[in-house]
């Protein structure tokens, strides 16, 4: 998995499979504005963490092969080449051999050879970069190089997962350019800002806050995307994207907001489409001191504390308040529509009176005002939220007053997405409503969840430590059995929902809107555009920015509003 956070409610759809739209008459041509609130954090696979990066990074980069539409990550079945013609296991399934498509070129004319995807492991395990997918490529022990065009991936035990770890983890980058660049530097490179790939479009240019302009990559390997170009249009007030949309300025919008819909239906040149995700919405608890990262939080380090805040939460009318009919209460880490998902894993229950003698059996009693304290401190933290969302901005009222009414007192700060992204990184907060999505295998629990030798994963943002957890996710990724696989998977789920390092409060349904000219092709559950390349506009339905040879001057992004008061 790679974890993103995202400025709305997590959107995820796509599909790996080549639509089948290669006879639609004049397929080729056109521009697609997908706007969008919140901005990229840059275009480097292992060190950006954005929802909007890893859209546009999805268009540039390459993996060797991607899961078919059944998402099966067990073995090689389904699976589609991508830069990779094909592969070849070893008799002892402990090494693959990757050939390299000999016509794949990186946009700057150069080849695409071996020695780049040996080097895109590399850099993903060197703890120097801090990937978040390190943990998901451990399984890996090495990168040969045979020839030219073949990889060879060795492993040291085989595993249900091995080739889905080699092939969907990682998207490959270009040695040649990234090689020579100290480690400790290649974060804040100049690459990070002006990406160079292998993939269907091509990188133009990154206006911050305002656009990311893609083009099509007219010698791409595996054929000319549909599109001419691709432009998101970044708009950082979370009203802007949808009068975008009903103005004629933007395409698509990939999240249509409750109240919103009415207003979309009195378009006739507009349509919505609802679409599949793996996704989901927490109250994510740090349970580190942010001030003092080796110490416990000094509040939220306690487990049964934890355990008593998630019980004062009514989720299920906090979700039906904020999202109607458009999102169901969340289930742990895992979705409902998930492979691992079990519904007979128990959830700890809104119970206010039990969770208010938790916590006087804690030590935080009552004073005069109703607010508790222990020792002369308040039972007090903060929640950080993304003004850019906002559904999360009525969720962090309806939990202030649920926590008032139990006598915590939560403070709610509204930040911009970049900053709520570098305070994730950084780990500087005490908790924050987050949205996770998830690839198809369930063994992205290691990555967001996860700890070694008491070393959260990078992408462990809460510092949630459990042994057991990490035992039974090794034990479920071993498995040839998927059934066995799944009983393990189980145990893992009631553990840390146990453990309570969230409240899991929502899975939204995911609906986006678009011009009625714009045909998407094929959704996925679990990634950002990956078909983008076959999207097309049929040449008697284009209009006038679809047919000019160039872009047309973009819609100034609105002014900086005011930090909006909680």
């Amino acid at each position: 998995m790679r974890i993103r956070t995202f400025a709305l409610p997590l959107i995820i759809f796509a599909a790996a499979c080549r639509g089948d739209n290669s006879g639609a008459a004049g397929a080729n041509g056109g521009t697609v504005v997908i706007t969008t609130a919140g901005d990229a954090d840059g275009f480097l696979p292992p060190v950006t963490a954005s929802g909007p990066s890893a859209q546009v990074e999805q268009q540039i980069f390459e993996r060797l092969a991607e899961p078919g539409p059944a998402l099966n990550t067990r073995g090689d079945a389904g699976f589609i080449p991508l830069l990779a013609t094909g592969w070849t296991w070893s008799a002892d399934s402990l090494s693959i051999a990757f050939h390299i498509d000999p016509r794949a070129r990186w946009h700057d004319g150069k080849p695409v050879t071996a020695e780049d995807v040996r080097f895109t492991l590399d850099l993903n395990r060197d703890s120097t970069i801090g990937s978040v997918v390190r943990p998901l490529v451990a399984s890996i022990d090495s990168v040969t190089v045979r020839d030219s065009l073949t990889a060879v991936f060795w492993y040291t035990r085989r595993a249900p997962e091995q080739f889905f770890d080699a092939t969907y983890q990682m998207r490959i980058l270009p040695a040649h350019l990234l090689a020579t660049i100290p480690r400790t530097d290649i974060a804040n490179s100049p690459f990070r800002r002006n990406p160079v790939g292998s993939g269907p479009f091509k990188f133009v240019r990154w206006e911050p806050g305002q656009a990311i302009v893609l083009e099509a990559n007219e010698r791409y390997h595996l054929g000319r995307p549909h599109l001419d170009r691709v432009v998101f249009s970044i708009a950082p007030d979370p009203n802007t994207p949808v009068l975008r949309l009903l103005a004629g300025e933007a395409d698509f919008l990939e999240y249509i907001r409750l109240g919103d819909f009415a207003e979309v239906a009195k378009h006739p040149e507009l349509k919505t489409e609802s679409y599949p995700a793996f996704e989901y919405g927490v109250v994510l608890f740090n349970l580190r001191d942010p001030k003092h990262p080796k110490a416990a939080h000094p509040v939220l380090g306690d487990r049964a504390l934890r355990r008593a805040l998630s019980m004062v939460v009514d989720r299920n009318t906090i979700v039906k308040s904020v999202f109607d009919t458009h999102a169901i209460v969340g289930h742990g880490p895992v979705t409902a529509n998930y492979p691992t998902y079990d519904s007979t894993v128990a959830l700890l229950p809104y119970a206010p009176d039990s969770a208010g003698k938790l916590l006087d059996a804690l030590g935080w009693r009552r004073d005069k005002a109703g607010m508790r304290a222990k020792n002369g401190r308040p039972l007090a933290f903060g929640i950080v939220v993304p003004a850019s969302s906002t559904m999360r901005r009525q969720m962090a009222v309806l939990l202030q007053e649920a926590f008032k009414n139990a006598g915590v007192h939560l403070e709610v700060e509204q930040v911009d997405f970049a900053t709520l992204v570098s305070r994730l990184h950084q780990r500087d907060f005490d908790a924050v409503i987050n949205a996770s999505g998830l690839d198809p295998s369930p063994g992205n629990l290691r990555q967001s969840w996860g700890s070694i030798a008491g070393v959260p994963a990078d992408g462990n943002y809460g510092s949630y430590e459990s042994n057991a957890f990490n035992g039974y996710v090794d034990s479920a990724l071993v498995q040839m059995s998927a059934a066995k696989a799944k009983e393990y998977f189980k145990l893992a789920y009631g553990t840390i929902i146990g453990d309570a390092p969230a409240i899991w409060m929502y899975e939204p349904h995911n609906t986006a809107g678009m011009q009625k000219r714009i045909h998407p092709v094929g959704w996925r559950a679990d990634a950002w555009y990956a078909n983008l390349r076959d999207w097309y506009i049929p040449a008697e339905e284009r209009n006038a920015r679809d047919r000019a040879a160039a872009l047309p001057p973009l819609p100034a992004p609105p002014p900086p509003a005011a930090p909006a008061k909680p």
